[in-house]
């Protein structure tokens, strides 16, 4: 197999039939999108794999929405106090 430098020094549409080629004889798993110019060698997820990933990242965006939420209550509790002391005092 060549150096990935001498593959990105070839002419595109030689190094796309020298990729075509490899993924055929299934030495590397890839997939070819021709009109974005894009080479994926991920291989497929399975579907249970795919949920877990994606259940992660909703956890992790749930618990920043939270955080916030609970960071702009703090910030209205702090403001809406000096507010009232302000009105209190010049009263």
């Amino acid at each position: 197999m060549s150096c990935p430098f001498v593959l990105a020094r070839r002419a595109p549409q030689e190094a796309e039939a020298f990729l075509s080629r490899l993924i055929v004889d299934k030495t590397v798993y890839g997939r070819i999108d021709r009109p974005a110019g894009v080479v994926d060698f991920r291989p497929p997820q399975d579907p249970v794999g795919q949920l877990n990933q994606w259940r992660g990242s909703i956890d992790t965006l749930l618990g920043l929405i939270e955080r916030t939420t609970h960071m702009i209550a703090k910030e209205e509790m702090v403001h809406g106090n000096a507010i009232a002391a302000a009105t209190a005092t010049a009263s």
